[in-house]
């Protein structure tokens, strides 16, 4: 009780000081970012610019007061296209890291579904694209304040259902490793139980949600036959290496043209990994431990955002293991994670592209419906 209290009044404390703050540095912005020659990039324009910078911001709060991101399993306004699942009855949890907390067990999850929801007779054929969020596992939901636009690009140029799944966060204590693993796992075999076949199924996550789609991937290939195998993989800006030293983020070429903060990741890795799990585990820095899939991957990374030369050092050493099919598409001038922030920041054009990329890659190197 103690403990909770200190929290709010810290958290109140300094909310206080980031409003009274932005109240006066954001029209300084805003008038900064004016002229061309001030911007981060020289090619962004005036809305690019100061998204980026107001991203920035909420970061560095967030990291600061550790924001308890509100998660429910209530409908909201989502109704019908909200869903809870239970955790499944098939026997698929036991496989897990020996070095995961014993204490986190399969809980219930919700997830929305988008456009509409699936019809196991009208929709048995169709291609779904499971979808976890980015937020290094300390923030985001499914809902549509947050993952609307997204959602709604995925589903439009892959002519597909879309299904993203809310994990459990690690900003709350029951939230830790494996809990969002775990939760992937239930709604993996969630799909496959409403009717929808492994190979109509495909795997997609946006920054941490990359991170978790890539150890599900690992976790299928480790223990064949265990749901079957996805169509693809779609990567979107992912974060494969939790064993980065914050203080290298921040002194990164990119630092001043991405929102991603050093204090950021120290938080999420902090509240994310067990005390005593090695962050060079191969499921918490596959950057480390490529390994051979039957799933084709695609990855796209942005140029000019802190994690670049990790995903591309990614793909290169997939590429070289035997039998993987991977292709990565690097978006020039943008920021981290454009899939999930690209509408906020002003690069809604460039994830239509990518989006297009990942069907034509869908088209080509996977087996077809």
């Amino acid at each position: 009780m103690r403990s909770s209290f200190i929290y709010h009044l810290k958290a109140l404390i300094w909310t206080v000081i980031t409003v009274t703050v932005c109240f006066f540095r954001v029209p300084l912005i805003g008038l900064y970012y004016i002229p061309g020659i001030c911007r981060q990039h020289p090619k962004w324009t005036y809305r690019q610019a100061i998204g980026v910078q107001l991203l920035r911001i909420w970061f560095s709060y967030a990291s600061t007061v550790k924001f308890r991101f509100p998660v429910s399993l209530e409908p909201g306004k989502e109704a019908e296209r909200f869903v809870v699942i239970e955790p499944s009855t098939r026997d698929i949890y036991g496989a897990l890291p020996d070095t995961s907390d014993p204490t986190v067990k399969p809980k219930p999850i919700g997830g929305t579904w988008y456009p509409r929801l699936y019809n196991p007779t009208d929709d048995a054929t169709r291609q779904v694209i499971l979808h976890f969020h980015g937020g290094g596992y300390v923030l985001g939901s499914t809902r549509d304040s947050e993952c609307r636009s997204a959602a709604l690009t995925l589903c439009k140029n892959l002519n597909s259902l879309s299904f993203f799944a809310q994990y459990r966060l690690a900003s709350s204590p029951e939230g830790r490793f494996p809990a969002a693993f775990q939760d992937a796992l239930t709604a993996y075999a969630y799909l496959i139980d409403i009717g929808v076949r492994s190979s109509n199924i495909v795997l997609s996550g946006d920054s941490a949600g990359g991170h978790l789609v890539v150890m599900l991937l690992r976790y299928l290939s480790e223990n064949g036959g265990l749901l079957g195998d996805p169509r693809a993989a779609l990567l979107w800006s992912p974060w494969l290496n939790l064993a980065t030293n914050p203080e290298e983020i921040d002194r990164s070429k990119n630092n001043t043209t991405d929102f991603v903060l050093g204090a950021f990741v120290k938080w999420a890795v902090e509240s994310f990994v067990p005390p005593d799990m090695d962050l060079m585990h191969r499921y918490l820095s596959p950057l480390y431990h490529p390994f051979s899939t039957t799933t084709p991957i695609w990855i796209q990374v942005e140029h000019r955002e802190v994690l670049h030369g990790e995903t591309t050092l990614f793909a290169d050493r997939m590429t070289k293991m035997t039998d993987n099919i991977v292709e990565i598409l690097e978006i020039p001038y943008a920021p981290h994670d454009i899939f999930l922030a690209g509408s906020i920041v002003g690069f809604k054009s460039e994830v239509e592209d990518a989006a297009k990329a990942a069907s034509r890659f869908l088209n080509s190197k996977c087996i077809q419906l």
